[in-house]
């Protein structure tokens, strides 16, 4: 904290006569001591104020005491209106308009966490405080970045950065500067959560904050890599009806979008094309297109499954779990007899 002054150059008064020269004009100034912190021209609260009278003629400094005490309460209150020393708690109304431009854009940003745990999307990136989760953790290992990766019903699939930040603010810097999107950036290992396993996170305060890129985009920066389109000069049987079928799912502008890109997704699966026949159980698992049908999703995702498509493994198991009549161990059984090379995480 330092301090500085303020001079006011007020009226010129007849009243007194200067005891060195003799001279009867006197200047009336005001003072204002106040408090700064960096920069002079920005006050931050008034300290002191006082009045003092001049000599114009030898500039000799005369004791106010020798004017009666209610002109000199008349001239300070002249010198010292109300908004001069407004004025000098410029630093201090900054400050206070700064901090609750931030409170109110936590307070935006929680109420944003908070939509976006209740409809999680593909893509999320969840700040994760990981000792809610795990006590296995080293000192400096507090914090950690997860992204959803897939959405399966009611469950989401959640990657995590391999790395550990001991700050907050180490996660946050590694979005902003594009981190995240260098390939080993999140670990392979994938983590299955229901929504209600998401909320109770987040309600615990595991979960302490969520956002969700703007076209592929975080703070001006991108976060999460296009993907690319199956192209090859080798005919795969489906995999332009596949394409096809993710051109009709991207075009919202067209009415009948999704029944469209059913169609074609179905007969991507029909010819055998294994991420047709992803895509097709997807919109089984959503109903999107109009019907949900977990039985039907289950049989095109172990179509997909026998191709060693461990996307579709995956999928499967966790659809799974919401059927009834459905068996992980007759599943894995299948897989093995046709010797499928699959991974299943304990």
């Amino acid at each position: 904290m330092e301090y500085s002054e303020s001079i006011i150059e007020g009226s010129i008064i007849n009243e007194l006569t200067c005891p060195d020269c003799g001279c009867k004009h006197h200047q009336v100034k005001g003072v204002i001591k106040y408090a700064f912190f960096f920069i002079e021209s920005i006050p931050f609260y008034p300290v002191k104020k006082s009045t003092i009278i001049q000599c114009q003629q030898c500039w000799v400094q005369t004791d106010t005491a020798t004017l009666p005490k209610q002109r000199v309460k008349e001239l300070s209150k002249n010198l010292f209106p109300a908004w001069r020393l407004f004025s000098k708690f410029l630093g201090s109304l900054l400050t206070l308009m700064f901090l609750g431009y931030l409170v109110q854009g936590e307070i935006k940003q929680h109420q944003l966490s908070d939509q976006f745990i209740e409809n999680p999307a593909v893509n999320d990136f969840y700040h994760v405080d990981f000792r809610y989760l795990s006590s296995e953790l080293r000192p400096n290992e507090k914090y950690r970045i997860g992204k959803v990766t897939d959405i399966t019903g009611d469950v989401a699939t959640v990657v995590y950065s391999r790395l550990f930040y001991r700050m907050q603010h180490g996660a946050d810097e590694s979005i902003r500067v594009g981190h995240v999107t260098h390939f080993s950036f999140f670990s392979r290992k994938e983590y299955h959560y229901s929504f209600a396993e998401l909320h109770k996170m987040r309600t615990q305060g595991a979960i302490y904050r969520v956002e969700r890129p703007i076209k592929n985009e975080l703070r001006g920066k991108p976060v999460v890599t296009a993907k690319k389109r199956f192209l090859s000069s080798t005919y795969f049987p489906g995999a332009r009806q596949n394409n096809s079928g993710l051109a009709f799912l991207e075009a919202s502008y067209i009415d009948n979008h999704i029944e469209l890109a059913f169609e074609k997704f179905n007969l991507s699966a029909e010819r055998g094309y294994k991420l047709g026949q992803v895509n097709l159980a997807e919109l089984y698992i959503t109903g999107k297109h109009g019907v949900q049908d977990l039985n039907q999703a289950l049989l095109w995702l172990q179509e997909a499954a026998l191709q060693d498509h461990q996307p579709a493994i995956d999928k499967y198991l966790i659809v799974c779990q919401q059927v009834a009549q459905c068996s992980k161990s007759d599943f894995i059984k299948v897989l093995s007899e046709q010797g499928v090379n699959f991974h299943i995480d304990k």
